[in-house]
């Protein structure tokens, strides 16, 4: 959650082996960009960490690697 009005930075927990980040919300992305059912979310591209847009909320789940 990011309620300063400039983007900022984040870094995430490493998940255990096996396991990627996937955005199930992110309210700074135009629709409908901005949430995605549940199984379907997009891999988050790094896993280290992000940005977070100005006055947003990003949610993000800890899904298994695709096989």
């Amino acid at each position: 959650m990011n309620m300063y009005w400039e983007a900022l930075p984040f870094e995430l927990p490493r998940l255990p082996d096996g396991f990627r980040w996937h955005v199930f919300a992110n309210t700074g992305m135009p629709s409908p960009e901005d949430a995605f059912d549940p199984d379907s979310e997009p891999e988050l591209a790094d896993q280290a960490g992000g940005i977070v847009g100005g006055r947003s909320v990003m949610i993000l789940v800890g899904r298994p690697a695709a096989q």
